[in-house]
């Protein structure tokens, strides 16, 4: 019995420090990677500070998002993302960070609506889902049943998973908040 206590609290701080370590590291490298691209930019117009690089990034990025916020600025911003796509191979590369972006800044809460049980892999055994609010027409007029997209993640990441179509009637609706149903699928089932 201790011994299964001491394996599970060992594998609940490896469901900790695996996801933080991984978020510092990125962030280390994201840092070191910026800061060494500008640096010799920066020296040219005078003293280098550590740190400047991030500066002119949040300056840029800042002004981006002021430029977006205008109808002549979208509009700008609308045409350069429309020649990205005509690229081939640019356009995967963007498309894809695209919408990894959307991915990451959305809140999980936004993009998932209520949480779900469902019936899966089979009859009998259950599986947590969230519903996505959005409806596939064309799914509801060739099945003729109303389809609910579900949302069924993979523990301990619950940023990938996959969607399926399922009718309403064998949708289990829970009143259990999202923020609860993520903390049990990242912990593996371990928390509440």
């Amino acid at each position: 019995m201790v011994k299964r206590e001491i394996k599970n609290t060992f594998i609940t701080g490896l469901l900790i420090f695996i996801p933080i370590s991984a978020t510092l590291f990125i962030i280390f490298w994201v840092f070191r990677y910026i800061e060494d691209f500008l640096h010799p930019y920066l020296s040219q117009y005078g003293h280098y500070y550590p740190g400047m690089g991030w500066l002119l990034i949040i300056g840029i990025i800042f002004a981006l998002g002021v430029l977006g916020r205008f109808t002549l600025g979208n509009k700008l911003i609308e045409f350069t993302e429309n020649q990205l796509r005509k690229i081939p191979i640019i356009r995967t590369i963007y498309i894809g960070v695209k919408e990894a972006t959307k991915a990451i800044l959305v809140s999980e809460t936004e993009r998932l609506k209520g949480v779900v049980l469902i019936e899966y892999p089979r009859k009998g055994i259950y599986t947590l889902g969230f519903t996505t609010g959005a409806i596939i027409e064309e799914a509801r007029e060739k099945t003729g049943k109303d389809l609910i997209n579900v949302f069924v993640p993979t523990s301990p990441n619950p940023t990938s998973g996959f969607v399926i179509l399922v009718p309403e009637e064998e949708v289990i609706y829970l009143k259990l908040k999202v923020e609860d149903a993520l903390k049990v699928i990242i912990s593996g089932g371990f928390t509440k």
